[in-house]
């Protein structure tokens, strides 16, 4: 039986993949699919993506040791994502592709994303480069003491075209994504894998300041392209080449395979424009005490025994509801006892992750935009960081 299935599949899958102008007609749930599959046009077009990308990730070494010379600690990977020639006459050009193979570069600064974990406590940064065997010092701008991002700097001789970031909110399941980076040491540089979105946004709840209690969720794209120790900084980019996240960890479980996370592209984005400024990104919380909707409708999943004795409209299924707001916080004057916030930046809060993410991810001088349940009505609130 099991060489029967078996047959079956290798001819299934011959049938859908030989021929390069086929048309697959699937039907699921009454939805009928034409595609035109040309297994040669798909394969140029991962190849191309790669041959896009590739050049701008690099291997990031981290050293240490105070006295005599510094030891190889750990590897991981970066990506290149700015640019500037500085010209031999004392100018800077900021767009770099405008210098290639121009006479008149004394050499190109560059910056690198790359994850803080990986380059956590070095007395020494180094960039490496596989095809040349080549290693150039690096400087650390600085590290997010929240999200595992840090921004180093760098400068070398030859160009490198910087990576291009891609919206990853645009990011669906099934979107296909391509792993590049330095898996189990330098060795295997520019080691590239293959797969699809999973999900385009997760959050995980984190303990930041060691009291028992989850305050801070990051956000991440799940994927399951195979990565490994050392893809840790390096990218994750769509059929285009263009940068969808920064892998940065995996489940590692005998009942778990192919569960990797990558940090957004569009988180990225936002928080190198501060780090690499030599800033550490400033936070801020709410200031309210309360508890999910979810919980107070389904007690008996979260283990709660008692009633919380909260009284909920019976037309509200989803949301936070509040019970105290600290005079201190951020939310003091906005926001009041027995609201019950319903969205975050037009997220609906089935799960409370999605606010603390939402307010994580609000900078100093930015809007958080909530829609709150109060009195019968729904108002919009704006905060203000």
């Amino acid at each position: 039986m099991k060489k029967i299935t078996f047959l079956l599949l290798v001819l299934l899958s011959a049938f859908l993949f030989s021929g390069c102008d086929g048309i697959f007609n699937n039907e699921i749930h009454n939805k009928s699919y034409h595609v035109e599959i040309d297994i040669a046009e798909f394969e140029e077009l991962v190849q191309a993506a790669i041959e896009k990308a590739a050049p701008a990730v690099v291997g990031v070494s981290n050293y240490k040791g105070t006295f005599g010379v510094p030891a190889l600690a750990g590897t991981g990977s970066g990506v290149v994502y700015s640019c500037q020639a500085k010209m031999k006459d004392g100018s800077v050009e900021t767009d770099c592709a405008n210098t290639i193979d121009s006479d008149d570069v004394d050499y190109y600064q560059y910056k690198v994303i790359t994850n803080r974990h990986v380059i956590e406590k070095a007395t020494l940064l180094k960039v490496y480069f596989g095809e040349t065997d080549r290693r150039v010092n690096a400087q650390l701008i600085q590290y997010d003491d929240k999200v595992d991002l840090a921004v180093l700097s760098f400068d070398y001789e030859g160009y490198i075209q910087p990576i291009e970031f891609a919206d990853s909110d645009m990011l669906k399941a099934g979107s296909f994504a391509i792993a590049i980076g330095n898996p189990a040491g330098h060795d295997y540089y520019d080691s590239c894998t293959f797969g699809i979105i999973s999900h385009p946004k997760r959050y995980f709840a984190d303990d930041i300041d060691g009291d028992g209690v989850s305050e801070w969720d990051n956000e991440y794209i799940q994927h399951d392209v195979a990565i490994n120790p050392g893809n840790s900084g390096g990218a994750l980019i769509n059929l285009e080449g263009k940068l969808i996240g920064i892998n940065t960890l995996k489940l590692l479980s005998d009942d778990i395979d192919n569960m990797g996370f990558a940090i957004p592209s569009n988180v990225v984005r936002e928080l190198v424009s501060v780090l690499e400024t030599g800033v550490r990104p400033t936070r801020y919380t709410l200031g309210v005490q309360g508890i999910s909707v979810s919980v107070l409708l389904y007690p008996e999943d979260y283990g709660v025994q008692d009633n919380p004795g909260v009284d909920l409209p019976s037309d509200i299924e989803y949301g936070f509801y509040i019970n105290s707001v600290d005079k201190t916080g951020k939310a003091y004057g906005y926001l009041h006892e027995e609201d019950i916030i319903l969205e975050a930046n037009g997220l609906k809060l089935y799960y409370i992750h999605i606010l603390r993410g939402e307010i994580n991810k609000t900078l100093a001088g930015e809007t958080l935009a909530l829609k709150v349940y109060r009195g019968g009505e729904i108002v919009s609130v704006y905060i203000t960081f």
